[in-house]
């Protein structure tokens, strides 16, 4: 009997132990948000190992690549060739009956041979030689003869490079010798149909200038389209982009271009919205991207999943004819030397021109891999739904049934993103999901196994000299007032600090200084544990203290704000009293929001506590009242959940070093039946209110009439300085402030 009790005791539930549990969850949410780049480099390696688990899907074969190899350079001379070799290479490809032909190189100058032979006929016609005897003397030019070509087999589609392109919209006109920033006639190859969804358009990757095709040959090929390719944050290729935006056009790559060829010209229709890109498609095919436009290219893996033929090999006829005949051959480097080479997933070293040809067969066939946004949804869904398990697993049942449900739940997740990689080629996230539940797991097990009853043992100990002995024998009379190693709590924060101490400290004897500092501290924290709430540190001259834990209050806010009055009420009367204290200044900052309270620190010491973003911004108001010149700053969430029976007026926005958002501050500088005249805060209440109506010139007159009433108030003159610096045909809409400094 006696041991079945125990039995139930070990595995009654432990709600510290799950709600623990869920902080956890939250942090880890925190940290991939905070280290998002992280985490997507380990998803991308992930993927890899993933992607080469699967079964590889053969090639179409419709697509083969004439290579510009070691053999071809080895019998046609150094790369790159004469064009009238390119010639032969089009006619012999003719010849074949190849369908499409794509060129993975540029040609965006005339052949030297050319130049060459127009100096020469210069001369000849110096000699007073006729036009039409100089060509016959000298007979066709090398870029005529690769023209003629391109015109005659119809479909050959060549390629260009662009500089400098990113997702966001580009500024100056800094370009590479050669570059173009204005497109010219006749232009690459564009989508036909672009449908843009109602809102402010996403900005897509955009390009500086582009390097052309010699124009002769631009006029002569089907189409153009570029060839640039980007790499991911470790270095490999996993993706073709869809669209480049150049010069108001939204341009196509190669791989598209050939395949549009391919299909005789169909509609290419590009779809864009508020997000970015909302749908590619070709020919009827629609092709899955991201907002960028980027498609995940499906590789083909094996020892040839693309036949190569040597460049050589096609001109002199070597190859038979059904091996070419119908099929869409790409002309780029395999050559080594060349350096036209990528990391991609399945092979550490391919020539590009094989990374166009991946992503024009997965058009083919239609087998793309997609990553779009709900993949990323069901990933964070089943990291929730395996946190909140691994959670009331560890929190209820034995080290043992917890293990094996931690098991269960990594196995058969993973399994399952395996399964709709291989049957559906959605690629869904593993990392973060499996990380956060064996995290979960290893930091849970241990807290609810080995320092929960640690914890309670020093429960005592641990805040007889922080907290106010009514409160103490609350919270040892109510065994939930205290959640042990930490919880999520909506508190309030509130951070004092003595203005200019260190010029205090230099001129002032260190003994009398410890004095005053005794005699300051002692009347300040005994307003702070009289309202209930907990001195947090004392640290030199700073105070720190909390609302809302370990026990709950009616209204925080309001109790942080209403101390915060009192400090500064109390150390008026010492001004008056305490000659020592006749020029001590503090600030007080004071922010309400979500934070993280608990034990903290080692296995032998730790402080109860509380971090978050709630608590930075606190400390970080209380530095904004030496810029506004004020005491007493709070967040307006503070201010909103006090309730009404202050003096106050709202500052504006402001962006605190740290911090990336903008936050509504609000100066509290009194109660309602305090001696402070509430018509001046009103009447820049006022103010504030005309800036958001638009209305700018009378918003300056009154700030001016209360400047100049009140000339030693810095938020009216913060005002006035940035209104007059505003642009006057675009006044701002909100008062904004961005510090540097604490």
């Amino acid at each position: 009997m006696a041991s079945a009790k125990r039995s139930h005791t070990a595995l009654r539930f432990s709600w510290r132990t799950f709600l623990f549990g869920i902080v956890l969850l939250g942090l880890m949410f925190a940290a991939h948000d905070r280290f998002h780049g992280a985490f997507e480099r380990m998803d991308l390696i992930a993927y890899d190992l993933r992607i080469n688990t699967i079964a590889a899907h053969p090639s179409s074969g419709l697509v083969a690549i004439a290579a510009i190899d070691d053999r071809s350079i080895a019998q046609l001379g150094q790369w790159p060739w004469p064009r009238l070799v390119l010639a032969r290479l089009v006619d012999a490809l003719k010849d074949y009956k190849v369908n499409v032909i794509g060129f993975d190189a540029i040609f965006s100058e005339p052949d030297k041979s050319d130049v060459t032979r127009g100096e020469i006929g210069e001369k000849l016609a110096g000699l007073g030689l006729k036009h039409d005897a100089i060509g016959e003397v000298l007979g066709p030019g090398n870029d005529q003869a690769f023209s003629a070509a391109l015109k005659s087999q119809g479909l050959t589609v060549l390629g260009y490079a662009f500089e400098g392109h990113h997702s966001q919209a580009h500024s100056g006109s800094v370009k590479a010798v050669g570059f173009l920033d204005q497109i010219r006639p006749p232009g690459p190859l564009g989508y036909g149909i672009v449908r843009q969804a109602p809102g402010k358009p996403h900005d897509l990757i955009q390009a500086r200038a582009y390097l052309p095709a010699y124009v002769l040959l631009d006029e002569a090929a089907h189409s153009t389209g570029y060839f640039d390719v980007d790499a991911d944050a470790d270095g490999e290729i996993r993706t073709e982009m869809t669209v480049i935006r150049f010069d108001g056009r939204y341009c196509a790559p190669l791989f598209i271009a050939v395949a549009d060829a391919y299909a005789g010209g169909a509609p290419m229709v590009l779809g864009l919205d508020p997000n970015g890109v909302s749908g590619v498609s070709v020919a009827g095919q629609r092709i899955p991207v991201d907002d960028n436009g980027r498609m995940l290219v499906n590789f083909r893996r094996g020892a040839n999943p693309f036949p190569h033929y040597s460049v050589s090999d096609i001109i002199n006829r070597r190859i038979a004819p059904d091996k070419l005949a119908g099929k869409i051959v790409l002309i780029g480097a395999t050559a080594h030397g060349l350096g036209d080479r990528g990391v991609t997933p399945v092979n550490g070293d391919m020539a590009r021109v094989e990374i166009h040809a991946n992503a024009i067969d997965n058009l083919i066939q239609g087998d793309f891999i997609r990553r779009p946004i709900e993949a990323q949804e069901i990933a964070l869904v089943a990291t929730i739904l395996m946190g909140v398990l691994m959670s009331l697993g560890v929190a209820w049942l034995s080290a043992l049934s917890s293990a094996a449900l931690g098991v269960i739940l990594l196995v058969g997740y993973f399994a399952y993103a395996q399964t709709r990689l291989l049957h559906d080629g959605l690629v869904i996230g593993v990392v973060f999901p499996l990380l956060t539940a064996i995290l979960m797991y290893m930091f849970l097990a241990g807290y609810r196994y080995i320092t929960e009853g640690r914890e309670k043992r020093h429960l005592r100990v641990a805040f007889e000299h922080y907290l106010h002995p009514d409160v103490i024998a609350t919270v040892l009379d109510q065994r939930d007032g205290l959640k042990l190693g930490g919880e999520r709590r909506h508190m309030s924060i509130l951070f004092a600090d003595i203005v200019n101490y260190t010029g205090l400290s230099e001129r002032t004897d260190p003994v009398a200084l410890v004095a005053l500092l005794n005699d300051y501290m002692t009347k300040m924290t005994d307003h702070i544990m009289e309202s209930g709430g907990v001195v947090d540190k004392i640290r030199g001259d700073g105070i720190m203290a909390f609302w809302g834990a370990p026990l709950e209050v009616a209204n925080h806010a309001r109790a942080a704000i209403d101390v915060g009055l009192a400090m500064l009420a109390e150390l008026q009367a010492m001004r008056e009293h305490d000659p020592r204290f006749a020029e001590i200044d503090i600030g007080v900052g004071i922010a309400t929001g979500d934070a993280i309270v608990g034990n903290f620190g080692g296995e032998n010491r730790f402080d109860y506590s509380v971090i978050g973003d709630t608590v930075n911004l606190a400390s970080r108001l209380e530095g904004l009242t030496r810029q506004f010149k004020v005491h007493l700053l709070v967040s307006r969430v503070t201010y909103s959940e006090a309730g009404a029976g202050y003096i106050a007026r709202e500052l504006g926005l402001v962006k605190v070093k740290g911090k990336q958002v903008f936050v509504p501050i609000v100066h509290v500088a009194g109660r309602d039946n305090d001696s402070v005249d509430p018509s001046f805060y009103r009447r820049f209440a006022d103010a504030l209110t005309m800036i958001r109506a638009g209305d700018v010139l009378s918003a300056r007159q009154e700030l001016k009439r209360l400047g100049e009433a009140h000339p030693d108030d810095t938020p009216v003159r913060l005002y006035l300085d940035k209104l007059a610096a505003a642009d006057p045909e675009h006044p701002p809409a909100e008062m904004t402030f961005e510090f540097d400094t604490k």
